[in-house]
């Protein structure tokens, strides 16, 4: 692909450590791609005859890409709009923008690229604005809603992508930053000996001097350290404009102490290889470069618990401090690590990060990113090789009596012979001989329908699903009930508002029986660009539609495997939470009620009813969402699936003792792993979450309560438990009424 970076960021000649990780990610990029970068460089940070220089006539760095630097002051209103125009101009012969730094997002106000636009964000001020200047964070609210624009928000760590997830609801991915090691690490100095008795420990420390950095306590630390009887030394790599103060500090605390002041890339990497271990308090992180490449070094380090670290400081061989912890606790952490890594060789300790943050893994995350964009159907058929579908529907059948030939034939009759579609009938543990002849003549000889062969000795629909979703190869995938049936036009709908809101999955209106499903319960008025937690996206769970299978393969998003029922749960939770979501109008999808054989409303055991439910609370995915997505889809969880476990089995005789102890155990499991999730739940809610918990309750009156709470209108059903919720989505009153206003959609 052609790819135009455009960043602000980035060395020059004047400044050749500026902006040196940006350079490098590019270098990572430039392996794979043909790669243009406009350097919108800070005036200051021109060397002599770079200004004005063109790419058509400029230099090419020796890694393998073209460099054109352009002077942008982001103050001067004059040089925002000519870098703007440049952008449009570059931007006509590529494939895909990928700004980098949230300055670089100050040409794009106003108007949006032809092509696909990936933004790489680092600033730590996103998070942590106790740490920006006055005039800084006066800005930070107009940046975080220019976040909002691009298609996908790259950033570095999963900390700054929850961030960046209260404020957007487009796609954020994690791509770390690339960790460059020096080869081999230079072997540890002794570090089997007592911290006491080995002689002098060179501690190291990189980043500016600046506040934000505390160097302050960097130096308290290494003075406790000395009041304890280690031989402490401290060397601060960078400069800023704390530096006189830092001196002063350390002469008057009476350490050895060394500020090298600037420093070229390659020498820090000599002072790290010379040091024992890495110190840095730092407040605020959205990743923490200067700590990750210590570790490649092989070098244990103790940082500041500020967010970004979290992702690969761990013991043994490193600490995380609460940032702003008194310098005692800072060296009580400096004696742990290297306790910890008595035993640990440099390679040892390297080997964790170089993998995990390696150049190659860097280039494979953003090409994930690409591929996910520019394969997005809505970019044009270009994204699609000749005689490909551009949807493939997926159909499972376990049965050569369910309505088969009527589910096909509604998507081929129905959708426009424009649009390359492509049917996938998955026989799941039966014949595909005993499908086919389900099937007429013409059906069989379409060549826009196949059938694949699925066995796996499992009553769960989550193993064909998985199976035809695997063997797509369109843009765009659907999956589809064997009873079930489209009304003509849904596809080519589907595709309409794909391209016109840019959504990665669009959900088809649900009609059962005639009557329209009232899924999701949106904001009243609201159609695209969905969030998960204000649009009650969760409540669909079906993921029916229309979906991006470059979307589907980022999140990460599976059907539950074995599961006979909930299987859509986990995947739909994820895949809504990740992309972009929107819903769709006119032609519906039908949901067939005509099969003998449907085990949905089958009661099976607890364990089984609810396996969706830990699934979720299980999934290392879920302990990274942001605490109101948690509280969201955990209330959902609640009000659709433990209490529709209740209500789906009236007989009293069924709710055996093991069963009632079961049923306690996954609803105190969800109020306990997420906290407040019952909050906006109504009295009624809460008098059946009492009945749950008591076994003293009889079975009739858990099943009256689970009634009850359904008389939606009665006193109980509208007030929550907790008054102060009142105005939460999931509230009742706000509940019911987008309920009712989703039925009149």
């Amino acid at each position: 692909m052609r790819v135009l970076v455009v960043t602000t960021w980035f060395p020059t000649p004047a400044s050749p450590s500026t902006g040196v990780f940006v350079a490098r990610d590019v270098a990572a990029i430039a392996g794979r791609h043909e790669v243009k970068v406009l350097h919108l460089c800070a005036p200051a940070l021109l060397g002599e005859g770079d200004e004005g220089r063109r790419d058509e006539r400029g230099f090419t760095v020796e890694r393998g890409f073209t460099v054109e630097r352009l002077p942008m002051d982001p103050r001067r209103p004059d040089h925002v709009a000519r870098a703007a125009r440049r952008v449009r101009t570059l931007v006509g012969d590529t494939d895909v923008l990928h700004t980098m730094a949230v300055s670089a997002l100050l040409p794009m106000v106003g108007w949006r690229p032809d092509v696909p636009w990936v933004h790489t964000e680092h600033w730590s001020g996103l998070l942590a604005p106790q740490t920006l200047t006055p005039a800084l964070r006066a800005a930070r609210p107009v940046v975080l809603r220019m976040l909002r624009r691009p298609d996908v928000v790259a950033v570095v760590s999963e900390h700054l992508a929850a961030g960046v997830r209260r404020v957007r609801t487009g796609p954020v991915v994690v791509v770390p930053n690339i960790v460059e090691g020096s080869g081999r690490p230079s072997s540890r100095r002794a570090p089997d000996v007592p911290l006491t008795d080995r002689g002098p420990l060179e501690i190291v420390a990189v980043g500016g001097l600046i506040a934000r950095k505390d160097p302050s306590t960097a130096v308290d630390t290494v003075a406790e350290l000395r009041r304890r009887g280690v031989d402490a030394r401290l060397t601060w790599v960078g400069d800023g404009p704390l530096r006189e103060a830092t001196a002063d500090h350390g002469e008057a605390s009476g350490i050895p102490l060394t500020l090298t002041g600037p420093v070229p890339p390659g020498r820090v990497q000599e002072i790290v290889d010379r040091a024992d271990l890495f110190l840095l308090p730092t407040r605020a992180e959205t990743f923490c470069v200067a700590a990750a490449e210590a570790l490649a070094a092989g070098r244990p380090v103790v940082v500041g618990d500020s967010g970004g670290p979290r992702d690969f400081v761990a013991a043994p061989s490193g600490r995380l401090v609460t940032p702003g912890a008194p310098a005692q606790r800072w060296a009580d952490a400096v004696e742990r690590v290297w306790a910890d890594c008595a035993d640990l060789s440099a390679e040892q300790i390297a080997a964790p990060v170089v993998e995990a943050y390696s150049g190659e893994a860097y280039a494979a995350g953003l090409d994930e990113v690409y591929r996910s964009l520019s394969g997005d159907a809505g970019r044009g058929p270009e994204s699609r090789g000749p005689g490909e579908p551009l949807v493939d529907v997926v159909i499972a059948t376990h049965s050569a009596q369910r309505q088969t030939e009527r589910a096909v034939r509604s998507v081929l009759d129905g959708t426009s012979a424009s649009v390359p579609v492509r049917v996938t009938v998955v026989c799941h543990d039966l014949p595909v001989e005993e499908v086919a002849a389900s099937l007429s003549q013409e059906t069989l000889a379409d060549r826009r329908v196949r059938l694949l062969h699925h066995a796996d000795g499992v009553a769960s629909p989550a193993g064909p699903f998985t199976a035809g979703l695997d063997a797509a190869t369109a843009p765009w995938v659907s999956i589809m009930g064997s009873d079930d049936r489209l009304e003509p036009g849904a596809v080519e709908g589907w595709l309409s508002v794909a391209r016109e809101t840019g959504a990665e999955v669009v959900l088809t209106r649900l009609v059962l029986e005639g009557t329209a499903v009232a899924t999701p319960p949106t904001r009243i008025g609201r159609n695209h660009d969905l969030d998960l937690v204000a649009d009650r996206l969760a409540y669909r769970s079906a993921p029916l539609g229309l979906l991006s299978r470059a979307a589907v393969e980022r999140s990460g998003a599976r059907l539950l495997p074995g599961a006979q029922t909930g299987e859509d749960v986990p995947f739909s939770t994820r895949l809504y939470a990740e992309a972009r979501v929107a819903l769709a109008g006119g032609a519906a999808y039908l949901v067939g009620t005509d099969a003998g054989d449907r085990t949905t409303y089958v009661p099976r055991p607890i364990r089984d009813q609810l396996v969706c439910v830990e699934a979720i609370l299980d999934d290392p995915w879920w302990g990274r969402r942001p605490a109101g997505q948690q509280r969201a889809v955990a209330t959902k969880l609640l009000r659709i699936h433990v209490f529709g476990a209740v209500l789906t089995r009236t007989d009293p005789q069924w709710w055996t003792p093991g069963e009632r102890a079961e049923l306690a155990r996954i609803t105190r499991r969800l109020l306990e792993e997420v906290p407040g999730c019952a909050r906006p739940l109504s009295l009624a809610d809460h008098d059946l979450i009492g009945a749950i918990f008591d076994p003293a309750v009889s079975a009739q009156r858990l099943l009256d309560l689970a009634e009850a709470r359904r008389r939606h209108g009665s006193p109980r059903t509208l007030v929550p438990a907790d008054l102060r919720a009142a105005l939460d989505p999931e509230a009742p009153l706000r509940f019911m009424a987008a309920s009712l206003a989703a039925t009149r959609r």
